[in-house]
């Protein structure tokens, strides 16, 4: 009789498949411990961008940082400067921290949409805010309250009030206007009355040259900007003129542009001119450093421009390169015009003051200015001697100027391997600074405190509080060496 023998590494191995079957799956072996996350860094180990001056201060990120949650906001934060505090604003809700720059204090918190950035009635920026209930308010750079309406529908223009009347638009723009002060004391009231119509042989015989809205004078308009006790107003024609709101002059005509007769080249209709702003020059004392204020508008060096300023217009025309023109601001003189590289879309006849993606230097007095079309997508013009100092040509739009700070200008570059970095150049000439930053630069406030971003942590850098940063000895020879220290203090 036969039999069969099952060989014995079978035998084991049906054994093994029939207690599986019995006991479940196997369970899988234990995963290795996965290893702890590093912390996050409380030391910086990098260096000093040029032009930020001073020490470490505090770091923002970690169970050791002395911060204010709202920068643990798992959706990120976003950091402005605005003033001598760092505006911190939540990625998740609508919360936002003012952050003392110098000591990390905090100067106001709370819950409110951020409408933008505005200009007090000294030029001064203040933050543009509204509560839940969508009623505007206006903080300055210490978190202290500056404006809020009296009435329903009050808006807010550089530091003054502008009451309009009831149901207006930029289509049907007349009626009674009312300017009042940031306490909502009256300043001035008018009427921006319509055209009268007349016939086409009626010569005008001159009695609105008061401004008062007849058909022989420039008539009135609506406030666009202002300026201390100065406010600009359009009548959606080619011409702007500006108003006194001081006590005793409040209404008095200040002077008038007019688009035909501001020295324009213009191969078209003139369209409504667009104030970008008021612009302060940079002081230049006797025989004071080099820079494209140096000669200033006439052409004579080493004049005191610490009071002057230049109001900024852009006149737009159908498919042609637009036109920059500077006035004086106590005259409305022009100081010079200057074509821009394209055209530019021209801005709603009542647009208020401001363009978004402007960048200005105040310490060079030179304002980068985005185009909307022509070889570059930027250009510096110099506000004083009114010419276009360099420009980011089309083969350069990988360079996106970010903010200007104390005569540089800081940028984000998309690198060769399509990484962003960041990179500093001269603001007047251009130049490359440094293009190896080992911190990204993420904000600098108009004292010389910056947002330095290094290895998964926020370092704020500057001098040690209640020390002024223009204090640094002339004739130290360490600085003088260093030709990135030149920048840095105030911007």
């Amino acid at each position: 009789m036969r039999s069969s023998r099952v060989p014995q590494a079978l035998t084991c191995g049906l054994a093994a498949l029939l207690a599986a079957g019995c006991t479940g799956e196997p369970e899988p072996p234990a995963p290795a411990p996965e290893a702890e996350p590093a912390p996050v860094p409380t030391s910086f180990g990098g260096e000093a961008p040029p032009g930020v001056e001073g020490e470490v201060l505090r770091y923002l990120h970690g169970d050791s940082a002395e911060a204010h949650d709202i920068l643990d906001d798992p959706l990120g934060v976003r950091i402005s400067p605005v003033g001598e505090s760092f505006l911190i604003s939540s990625g998740g809700e609508d919360r936002h921290l003012l952050h003392d720059a110098a000591t990390g204090d905090t100067l106001w918190e709370g819950e409110a949409r951020f409408r933008g950035f505005d200009s007090a009635a000294d030029g001064a920026r203040v933050l543009s805010m509204a509560d839940a209930d969508g009623v505007p308010f206006v903080l300055d750079s210490r978190g202290e309250p500056v404006w809020e309406p009296r009435e329903e529908g009050d808006t807010y223009l550089d530091g003054l009030a502008v009451r309009r009347p009831e149901g207006w638009s930029a289509e049907e723009p007349h009626g009674e206007f009312t300017l009042l002060d940031a306490d909502g004391e009256e300043l001035w009231s008018y009427e921006f009355a319509e055209p009268e119509e007349t016939e086409e042989t009626e010569e005008p015989d001159g009695d609105g040259a008061d401004g008062d809205g007849g058909a022989g004078g420039p008539g009135l308009g609506v406030p666009v900007a202002a300026r201390g006790d100065m406010v600009v107003l359009a009548s959606g024609g080619p011409s702007l003129q500006a108003r006194s709101v001081a006590a005793d002059t409040a209404g008095e005509e200040l002077w008038t542009v007019d688009g035909e007769d501001a020295g324009l080249d213009a191969s078209g209709p003139v369209l409504p001119p667009q104030v970008m702003g008021v612009y302060p020059l940079p002081g230049q004392e006797e025989g004071g450093g080099a820079g494209p204020t140096d000669g200033g508008a006439d052409g004579e060096a080493g004049e005191d421009r610490a009071d002057e300023a230049v109001v900024l217009l852009r006149w737009a025309q159908p498919e042609a390169p637009s036109t920059l023109s500077a006035h004086d601001p106590a005259t409305g003189d022009l100081l010079w015009t200057l074509e821009e590289p394209g055209a530019n879309p021209a801005a709603g006849a009542f647009d208020p003051a401001g363009t978004v993606g402007n960048l200005y230097d105040a310490s060079t007095g030179v304002l980068l200015l985005p185009q909307a079309s022509g070889e570059a997508t930027t250009v510096a013009v110099d506000l004083a001697g009114g010419e276009v100092l360099w420009g980011l040509e089309e083969e350069a739009g990988s360079i996106s100027p970010a903010f200007a700070f104390d005569g540089l200008v800081y940028g984000d570059s998309r690198g060769s391997t399509g990484a962003d970095e960041q990179l500093v150049l001269d603001a007047v000439t251009m130049d490359v600074v440094d293009d190896d930053l080992s911190a990204y630069v993420e904000a600098v406030t108009e004292d010389g405190y910056a947002i330095l971003v290094h290895d998964r942590q926020r370092f704020v850098y500057g001098p040690p509080p209640g020390e002024d940063p223009s204090e640094a000895p002339a004739d130290d020879p360490e600085q003088d060496a260093d030709p990135s220290a030149s920048p840095g203090d105030g911007g």
